[in-house]
């Protein structure tokens, strides 16, 4: 079923799989109405302990509705979903030692993103940044006008990027200490009807931050104040999701299925692995990456895909049941996790061993 090839300049492994077709998330757009919540005190639990889960995947937390994005600490797994019919959402946690998952907060407006910090869980309401205590409690509105769908965290700001809402390429940041925004670029976007659009996804370190331009085919390398981006990597059909370590920017090619790899400082860009499925999910760490992958032809499985950056073979984490679909994947020093939405509403949260 595997078709491995070892790339000389580097240690990954490329999996020769072919593209499948992926869910295409409906992708609603933040209503600008003012976001009310309602946030109850949730019982006092014992302390999380970190994840447990052994070579066989274990249920962390089983729910409804789209969920766009995870956030972690060393004992949970933090999101927020949407019940598209329903017209609500939640904001949730799950214990990463598998003991259950609660309510956070109730939304009346379409969470995406989700980062944490120390003390709070930061996520998006609509064009709303909202800031919550991760032990509960109220919520508050951070930034009112933050027009984001994918957000990173990195020292005291959030920063966060569009998707395909409303016509602007932008990239915006706020202080998590008194919401101040400062907006580090904008511009307008290029037209373009094929989707997915506009600045799709977003990372930061130390020096940099890291965006993939979806309607302009580039990854683009902006400084932390207000500057004119480089462009990293250039004629890159469709960039989506991002992810990078201490010295590689690594990004999917939404539509072709490619993962590829480029150096922070610059260069060609190159191609480790191809046959994601459509708009593959990417989680990337010091150690190796976690995307979604077909088998050779359109009647194997998907299955959830490690490869190891020490190499090796790649590693099937699991199956993918037909009609199943795994929105969005992470990773931490001992699992990994993802969440699974069959074709209706049931949604999963799940956990392995690395």
């Amino acid at each position: 079923m595997w078709t491995i090839i070892l790339d000389r300049r580097t240690s990954l492994l490329c999996v020769a799989l072919a593209v499948g077709a992926c869910d295409k998330k409906e992708q609603a757009t933040p209503e600008p109405a003012p976001s009310t919540t309602q946030s109850a005190e949730p019982p006092a639990e014992p302390e999380a302990g970190p994840c447990s889960a052994g070579s066989d995947p274990v249920v962390l937390d089983t729910t409804d509705g789209y969920v766009y994005d995870l956030a972690q600490d060393a004992g949970y797994v933090y999101y927020g979903r949407w019940q598209l019919y329903g017209n609500r959402g939640d904001l949730r946690r799950a214990r990463k030692d598998g003991k259950g998952g609660m309510n956070l907060s109730s939304l009346s407006l379409e969470p995406r993103g989700v980062v944490v910090d120390d003390k709070n869980v930061y996520f998006t309401a609509g064009i709303r940044l909202m800031q919550m205590p991760k032990a509960g409690g109220d919520s508050k509105v951070l930034a009112p006008k933050f027009s984001s769908l994918s957000i990173t965290a990195h020292d005291k700001y959030i920063y966060g990027v569009p998707g395909d809402y409303g016509p602007y390429d932008r990239l915006i940041r706020a202080d998590t200490t008194d919401g101040k925004t400062y907006e580090l670029d904008v511009s307008e976007r290029p037209d373009t009807k094929e989707q997915p659009r506009g600045f799709s996804d977003i990372a930061a370190d130390d020096e940099s931050i890291f965006v993939t331009d979806s309607s302009g085919d580039r990854v683009l390398k902006f400084t932390h104040e207000r500057a004119k981006p480089k462009v990293l990597a250039n004629k890159q059909p469709k960039p989506f999701a991002l992810g990078i370590d201490a010295d590689t920017v690594y990004f999917t090619l939404a539509q072709k299925g490619d993962l590829m790899k480029i150096a922070k400082s610059g260069g060609k860009a190159e191609k480790i692995a191809f046959g994601l499925v459509q708009n593959s999910p990417l989680a990337v760490d010091d150690k190796g990456l976690v995307m979604v992958a077909k088998g050779k032809d359109d009647d194997s499985p998907t299955f959830l895909v490690m490869i190891d950056k020490a190499g090796g073979a790649p590693k099937p984490l699991s199956k993918v049941p037909d009609g199943n679909y795994v929105e969005v994947v992470g990773l931490d020093a001992k699992c990994v996790y993802w969440v699974q939405r069959e074709a209706g509403a049931k949604t999963t949260v799940f956990a392995r061993a690395r």
